[in-house]
């Protein structure tokens, strides 16, 4: 997930040594929503505070899909935002730190 947001800011900006169009981010994207589904059910078995961070990536997602800042926008609830928040919460849940 991370390496699609990476690759689609460095694209939006004309960096970076490969050029990712729109449709390879959101495939890219739709497949970590699917992965995220099937990891967020059985977390929130054991821990309900998991809940909703696969509704918020898909919901960004789809909103996506006719506002290209939701993927990364930091100003709104975006895939990046969701994702990196659900990473920061597995993070603190296991007594790591970053």
């Amino acid at each position: 997930m991370a390496d699609a947001c990476t690759a689609w800011q460095l694209a939006e900006m004309g960096f970076g040594e490969t050029t990712v169009t729109f449709d390879e981010t959101i495939t890219r994207l739709a497949t970590a929503a699917d992965a995220l589904a099937e990891f967020e059910a059985p977390l929130v078995a054991g821990m309900d505070r998991f809940a909703g961070y696969h509704r918020r990536f898909a919901g960004a997602l789809e909103r996506a899909g006719t506002d290209p800042a939701w993927i990364t926008a930091t100003d709104r609830d975006s895939c990046h935002r969701a994702w990196f928040e659900f990473h920061e919460d597995l993070i603190a849940s296991l007594g790591l730190a970053r």
